[in-house]
């Protein structure tokens, strides 16, 4: 089958031979301008002049005198005449988000001609729409009115006001704009394409250098594109090839796909070769075409079925490799494409450009501007948040150049638990230091930027073995930086012009979207070897094998968000301008005009629903399923699943194992104890404890940028301490304790000295919302203990965070040993001849035990632990100081006080009064729970319960759980 464009370039040079210079072709995109001089080529016999080959704005801007300006200028221009007209003093940083969208507006509005002071008329009365709006067609006056009863402004609300204000300027704010624009010989694309239409004496419209304009391979036109072809058409000056299926025109078979081409004919007519057949794989329901859908699991999948795909397609050469395409419709999956396709492939056309805010170098200045940001001033000193000096510390661009180990510094930082590092922490390394320096203005930033880029860029010198590769690697990331460098240029010389002041925040914003816009071209010749393209890319080309991504619904169509525009729904219809019935119309035609000679084509879809995916196949590829000539074959794509290599939930134990707990814990004596937490962890996981303890895998250091619950424990220990730090060994009264109730400024500020004391805080007084939040709960947690205590008054504190130690004689296999154990008591007092051993839990403890053996079970629940540790600590206690009555005592400190929450160990149905009442029975189970740690024939064995133990477990990953 002859496609499309073969079939004009056989026609145009069979008609006008050797003076095809002399007529232009506009074609919707270079992509198939390119294509056709290929065909072109291939029919001709001896060197000719080639035509004028135009994409439509190229053609539009061959005209005018205007220059494109930049989005980033144009902003600023209309933000100057904004604030003009409104007289207001609103920011540029208030304005640059929503200033965005009536660039777009605007464009479309000249695009389509529409009058803009009918369509920006400010309508105070509905009463008199008909007098305001005088000109407009009867239909859309009464869409008109339509919007503005039901947008209401008779009620009125902060938006609305805020709309009204805004839509009142927008007429003179758009003629304003133009003028200022034209002032400075600047223009967007909407402007140029209007002062074309409506020039009477462009030269093109008029006799023209052209003896012919072809247009070829167009559908959704806007009104100035219409316009200047007519008055072509009129000059008997043009020529129109459209590309579309007769079923486009004689049913609705293909959805909206021919919305546009059956205006287009009419108007236009088709200058197509005689005998040219629009009788395509459409409508012929050709019985050689393969057409398949597969759906996968994920985005990776589908790039991964790539290469087989390709691979089982028969015929392919260098010769006809272009007939083959790969099409993205998410345009995302292009770096995934790119690596999942094997080295040895073949020759690669890329059209789409490499995404900049894919590259490492992207992610490098979008970590300096969060670290930025982020940043503070506290005493004439920069401070930068640990997270994001973490991530600037792990970009390979910058851990390449600096003398010291990135590791090594953010080991140190963690280890000191530093959570906002001071610039000075930096003074020693020349690199890192002007990299944790503060910038103060958008001038200086653009200095910062670019001398960064300077110290990673490479110069290309390469020795090695591999030193090709090597230098097209550097020479790839040299470019990548030399686009960032010419959008901070840009940015600078508007920065620099003093019209518009903004604050660095904006500034970087700016920036940032600049370059999320950026691609790198790639290099090559464009029409060898399988094509990559976006599916914007693939107008007026035909392929003979065709795979198509991400065919999903959202993504194809891919339609625009309503609220991307000023202009409201209602009223782009009533003015023509496009809405998103426009949008999937044109997508329609995209699509379907691409299977119109594709004799094999593949759809691969996701069907995941995670996350806001639908998971759902395009409404285009149902469509398809329910017409008989075009329906697909569905095929599921069956991947093997395997598990994780099996991991032994038993592990023997080793000699080597034996000898590492012997020299921690009974070599080293009191200088290593053995601690409650160790004891607990053997009681409900061996495993946790044999990674922990045996092999020493202790969880890496974090810094914590927010209180999370491990923190918040210890913050309330430090509290308590704090509050009757100046009790010790004093007697706490009733009137004590009110006082202390009562003094609100006293424990907001205790509590205040304590977060940060342990968020590392020395000088910076600020917060976050997180931490304000938990003062108020720690406030009231401490309420809660102090009324505990209200009760027990007098009592009198014999020690605040007091060490406690003792010994156990157990037997091991190289004869009796002495075990030390014991630790910290959080608060130690006496009342009424009982001594306390109190400890603070904020965690889940058991209000009661059956018997003191439910504390040592093998794998039993993690709520026993405090109970364990406080009977520990009064057995530690008695081997200091002779006791007549020694009890434990936890405070439940997130419970509420009440039946429920009594600090007392309730044993079955009795209460514990006095440690000694059990003291025999605890340590008989203490000693046999410590021979079993040391005893060389007990194994190492995972917990059973899976759900409440390894959900939250720091060696989970180790176990495969």
């Amino acid at each position: 089958m002859e496609y499309f464009l073969e079939s004009i370039a056989s026609s145009l040079y069979k008609e006008f031979g050797n003076t095809l210079n002399r007529h232009c072709l506009v074609f919707p995109n270079r992509r198939a301008g390119l294509f056709f001089l290929k065909y072109l080529a291939a029919r001709l016999d001896k060197p000719v002049w080639e035509p004028s080959v135009l994409t439509v704005s190229e053609l539009f801007r061959s005209e005018s005198v205007l220059q494109t300006a930049g989005n980033e200028i144009l902003l600023f221009e209309l933000y100057k005449v904004y604030n003009k007209l409104r007289k207001s003093a609103e920011s540029f940083d208030s304005f640059y988000f929503w200033g965005d969208m009536l660039l777009n507006d605007f464009d479309d509005v000249d695009k389509y001609l529409v009058d803009a002071s009918l369509l920006f008329r400010n309508v105070l009365d509905i009463k008199n729409i008909d007098l305001q709006f005088g000109g407009l067609s009867e239909s859309q006056t009464e869409v008109v009115r339509k919007f503005w009863l039901n947008f209401n402004p008779e009620i009125p609300t902060d938006h609305k006001a805020g709309f009204i204000s805004i839509w009142s300027v927008l007429s003179d704010l758009y003629s304003e704009f133009r003028s200022s624009l034209r002032s400075r010989n600047l223009a967007y694309e909407g402007m140029i394409f209007r002062d074309m239409a409506e020039n009477d004496k462009a030269a093109i419209l008029s006799g023209g250098p052209y003896d012919y304009v072809h247009f070829i391979g167009f559908n959704a036109l806007n009104e100035c594109e219409k316009r200047v072809m007519v008055r072509l058409k009129k000059e008997g000056k043009a020529r129109f090839y459209w590309d579309y299926d007769e079923s486009f025109i004689t049913d609705s078979s293909c959805g909206s796909a021919g919305l546009f081409m059956r205006g287009n004919l009419k108007h236009f007519g088709n200058d197509m070769p005689a005998g040219w057949n629009c009788r395509t794989f459409l409508s012929s329901g050709n019985s050689a075409v393969r057409r398949r859908v597969i759906d996968t699991s994920s985005d990776i999948a589908q790039v991964k079925l790539v290469p087989e795909l390709l691979s089982d397609l028969p015929d392919i050469n260098n010769e006809n490799a272009h007939h083959t395409a790969v099409v993205l419709a998410d345009e995302n999956l292009l770096i995934p494409m790119l690596t999942s396709l094997p080295g040895d492939f073949g020759d690669i056309n890329i059209t789409m450009g490499y995404p900049l805010r894919q590259t490492q170098v992207y992610t490098l200045i979008r970590g300096l501007m969060d670290l930025q940001r982020n940043s503070k001033i506290i005493d004439g000193i920069a401070q930068f948040a640990y997270r994001d000096v973490e991530g600037i510390l792990k970009n390979s661009l910058i851990s390449a150049f600096i003398s010291e180990s990135s590791g090594k510094i953010l080991a140190g930082i963690r280890e000191a638990g530093i959570l906002s590092i001071r610039a000075d922490y930096f003074e020693e390394n020349n690199p890192l230091r002007f990299i944790f320096s503060k910038p103060e203005s958008p001038s200086m930033l653009s200095d910062y930027f670019r001398s960064i880029l300077s110290l990673i860029a490479s110069p290309g010198k390469q020795t090695s073995a591999d030193g090709q590769d090597a230098k097209s690697n550097n020479n790839i990331l040299n470019e990548f930086i030399y686009r960032v460098v010419l959008s901070i240029n840009r940015l600078e010389s508007i920065c620099e012009s003093g019209e518009v002041s903004f604050s660095p925040d904006t500034y970087m914003r700016i920036l940032d979207r600049i370059l999320r816009t950026q691609s790198v071209p790639f290099s090559g010749e464009p029409l060898s070897g399988i094509q990559i393209m976006g599916l914007l890319e693939t107008r007026a080309l035909d392929f003979r094998n065709l795979i198509v991504l991400s065919v999903n619904e959202g993504i194809l169509p891919s339609v625009s968000s309503p609220s991307s525009s000023f202009i409201p729904f209602s009223l782009r219809e009533a003015f023509g301008l496009p809405s998103v019935n426009h949008q999937e119309s044109v997508y329609a035609y995209h699509f379907y005009r691409l299977l119109q000679r594709a004799e094999d084509v593949t759809f691969i879809y996701n069907s995941n629903s995670e996350g806001l995916r639908s998971g759902e196949m395009s409404r285009f590829l149902i469509q398809m399923n329910y017409d008989p000539l075009l329906k697909p074959d569905f095929v599921g794509l069956n991947l093997e699943i395997k598990s994780h290599s099996y991991v032994n939930e038993i592990v023997n134990r080793t000699k080597e194992h034996s000898q590492k707990l012997s020299s921690r814990y009974i070599l080293n004596n009191k200088n290593k104890l053995l601690s409650p937490s160790a004891i607990n962890m053997w009681l409900h996981c061996r495993m946790k404890f044999f990674y922990r303890y045996v092999c020493g895998l202790k969880e890496t250091p974090k810094v914590r940028d927010e209180i999370d619950n491990a923190l918040l424990g210890t913050i309330i220990h430090s509290v308590m301490q704090r509050i009757y730090s100046s009790f010790n060994m004093l007697t706490v009264t009733k009137g004590t304790v009110e006082e202390l109730m009562n003094n609100r400024d006293l424990i907001d500020q205790v509590i205040t000295t304590a977060i940060n004391t342990e968020m590392k805080r020395t000088n910076d007084p600020s917060g976050s919302v997180n931490e304000a939040v938990v003062g108020n709960v720690l406030h009231a947690i401490v309420l809660r203990a102090l009324a505990a205590d209200l009760v027990l008054t007098p009592f009198r504190i014999l020690g605040l965070e007091k060490p406690v130690v003792f010994s156990l004689n157990i037997a091991t296999e190289n004869g009796e040993q002495e075990i030390f154990t014991g630790g910290i008591a959080d608060r130690i007092d006496i009342k009424d001849g009982v001594t306390r051993i109190v400890d603070y839990k904020t965690g889940t403890i058991s209000d009661r035990i059956t018997s003191i053996a439910d504390l040592f079970k093998d794998d039993r629940a993690r709520e026993h632990d405090g109970w364990l540790q406080t009977l520990l600590y009064c057995e530690a206690y008695l081997a200091e100081e002779a006791c007549l009555v020694i009890r434990p005592s936890v405070y439940k400190m997130k419970k509420r006080p009440g039946e429920n929450n009594s600090d007392m160990l309730v044993i079955d149905k009795h209460v514990l009064a006095d440690y000694m009442a059990i003291r025999d029975e605890f340590l008989e189970l203490l000693r046999a729970t410590i021979i079993s740690i040391f005893n060389p024939e007990e194994p190492f064995v995972m917990t059973k319960d899976r759900i409440n133990k390894c959900r939250y477990c720091p060696y989970r990953g180790l176990c495969q759980r």
